[in-house]
Order: C-alpha cells, then sequence, then structure tokens
C-alpha cells in the first residue's frame, strides 16, 4: 500500500517540476499577491493634505499647528484665509480635513475655559477620514495635555497607557503578512491538486489511474500530500520574506505555526 502511495506521490512531485508552466504558476503569482497585498492593500493612512484655517494670532494656537507640521502623516499643509474657501477645498478633493481654529482659542486657554478645535473631513472616503480624524484628535489631545501640564492645571489622577500587543505600531503589513502565510499557502494547495486532475484528464491518463493497482484512498492520498508538501514550502518562503524583507519580527513557536500551516 504505502508503496504505491509514494511511487504516486513521486510521480505527482515529478509532474509538477517538469512542467513549466505549473512551476510558474506555482512560484511567481504567489510572490506578486504577497507584494500586492502587503503594500497595495494596506488601510495605512500616510501623505495626507489637510487645510488649515486659523483665525487665531495667538501663540497657543501656533503651537498647536506646528504640531501637525511635525506629524509624517500629513506632506502637504494648506493655510486658507476665509470660511468661504473651505467647501470649495472639499468639494474639489484638495484636502481630505481642514483644521478650523477661531479668534477665540488662544484667549479661551489663557482663561481656562473651553477652546474648541473643528475638524471638517471629505465624508466621501469614509476611511481615510476616520484614520486621518483619529490622527488629528492624538495630537490636539497631546497639545491639550502638555499646555495643562504647562500653565498647572489640575486634571484627573485617572489615566488610560494603552498598549497593543504583537503590533506595537499598529502597523497594517505586521497583519497583513502573516495572514498571507495561511491564505497562500491554502491557495497553493488547492492550485496543485487541481492542476494535477486537470493534467490527468488532458492527457488521457485519469482512467489509466482509476484502473490501476490503486485504491480510490491511495489516490486521495497521493494527490492531496504532494499539494501539502508544496504549499508549506511556499508558506516557508513567505514567512522569510515576512522576516527578513518586511522586518516583522518573529516571536513564538515555529513548530507550532508549522502546525497552522499544515491545518490550513
Amino acid at each position: 500500500m504505502w508503496n504505491r502511495i509514494l511511487a504516486l506521490i513521486h510521480k505527482e512531485i515529478l509532474a509538477v517540476w517538469r512542467d513549466k508552466k505549473s512551476r510558474s504558476m506555482l512560484i511567481v503569482p504567489p510572490l506578486l499577491q504577497l507584494l500586492i497585498f502587503a503594500y497595495a492593500a494596506t488601510l495605512d493612512v500616510k501623505n495626507v493634505p489637510i487645510g488649515i484655517l486659523n483665525r487665531d494670532y495667538g501663540a497657543e494656537s501656533y503651537e498647536l499647528l506646528q504640531r501637525f507640521h511635525g506629524s509624517p502623516t500629513f506632506n502637504r499643509i494648506i493655510y486658507l484665509h476665509s470660511v468661504d474657501e473651505i467647501t470649495s477645498m472639499i468639494d474639489n478633493q484638495e484636502v481630505a480635513m481642514v483644521i478650523h481654529i477661531d479668534e477665540q482659542f488662544s484667549r479661551n486657554l489663557r482663561a481656562n475655559k473651553n477652546a474648541d478645535v473643528q475638524l471638517i473631513l471629505d465624508g466621501r472616503k469614509s476611511n481615510t477620514t476616520q484614520v486621518v480624524q483619529g490622527y488629528a484628535a492624538s495630537i490636539i489631545n497631546t497639545f491639550s495635555q502638555d499646555f495643562a501640564s504647562r500653565v498647572s492645571i489640575k486634571e484627573q489622577n485617572t489615566q488610560l497607557f494603552p498598549r497593543n500587543w504583537f503590533n506595537p505600531n499598529l502597523l497594517y503589513y505586521w497583519f497583513n503578512v502573516p495572514n498571507l502565510s495561511g491564505v497562500l499557502t491554502m491557495l497553493i494547495g488547492l492550485t496543485v491538486t487541481a492542476l494535477s486532475v486537470a493534467r490527468e484528464r488532458e492527457l488521457g491518463t485519469y482512467d489509466q489511474l482509476l484502473v490501476s493497482p490503486l485504491r480510490p484512498s491511495e489516490i486521495l492520498i497521493g494527490k492531496m500530500v504532494p499539494a501539502l508538501f508544496i504549499g508549506v514550502a511556499e508558506g516557508t518562503v513567505i514567512i522569510s520574506a515576512a522576516v527578513f524583507v518586511f522586518g516583522i519580527p518573529f516571536i513564538g513557536s515555529l513548530p507550532l505555526l508549522y502546525l497552522s500551516i499544515l491545518l490550513s
């Protein structure tokens, strides 16, 4: 029994290795998908143009705006001169967000009153605007805390310090690339099995395989094992690329990772 299965496995591996089209389909598409999904299919938001309408001439408002200049998220900042310009900037998609600071901002801060900052967002880009809003809110909150500490404004004693495990900087490709190791491995296994059956049909050897001494269960195992080996090899390439190309740290059990790949 096992000799027949090993002979079929050897035959399947040789058939894949000697077929140039099969080799190219098993090597090129997974690597292209890895690069495309890792770099293009990302939810990270970078190089966002924003507009600023500053109607306040106090030092506090300029300090706040300098923090937006120092953020790597916003590559181009356009200063507006009137409220009427906001509509055209948003309508023409020249900016994803407009920051509006009124003329009472610095005065209210010095008087320990609420100083409002208006964020006007382009709702047509829902994902981008949500992320940009989070970035802007983080900058404004940091400025508010620093200002309160500088002028000795009493704040609540309770503070929250969020900590993200496994992906502390919330980099999207740290989340996406490890997922691809399982997804692409599964697709490679399905592709190898489908190509094997299609090849048998085209060459007319499928009927010969059915009338051979091999049992149906042995044929099934012989078709599945080569696909499993090739899929694990592809998974190894993807994991190596994740660690050495994308710089994703590997922390955990390597045998457990390969067990997960086999089960996928």
